[in-house]
């Protein structure tokens, strides 16, 4: 996919939101902080927000992967507000990173997709 970025600030845009998260995503695996969580979110619902709107081969071709990258952190949501005691157990903690890592690769062949890595 030919992916022009001169000009296209909302594309510029969703590619420094992808950066964004990749780092968070490591961080969370790495360290387990969970308080990286509502950044997160935010980065994810801006991600959305121009991706879903997007009519451009740039959005239309990464659909998948993107589809990939939000339902996965909304099942960690779903996963962390589900605990009945309000601390992870272990099953929880195995789901999360489960669903991390499959938001890290989705973002991964995104930024593959656009030739940037």
């Amino acid at each position: 996919m030919a992916t022009d970025l001169v000009g296209n600030v909302k594309l510029q845009r969703f590619i420094e939101l992808l950066s964004i998260l990749n780092h968070q995503c490591v961080e969370i695996l790495k360290t387990g902080n969970t308080r990286l969580f509502p950044a997160m979110n935010d980065v994810v619902e801006e991600m959305y927000a121009i991706q879903h709107n997007g009519k451009e081969e740039a959005y239309t071709a990464i659909e998948e992967d993107a589809q990939i990258i939000y339902q996965n952190f909304n099942a960690i949501i779903t996963m962390l507000q589900s605990n009945e005691n309000g601390k992870n157990d272990g099953a929880t903690s195995v789901a999360v990173k489960k669903f991390l890592r499959n938001i890290f690769d989705a973002n991964v062949r995104i930024v593959l997709a656009y030739g940037l890595a």
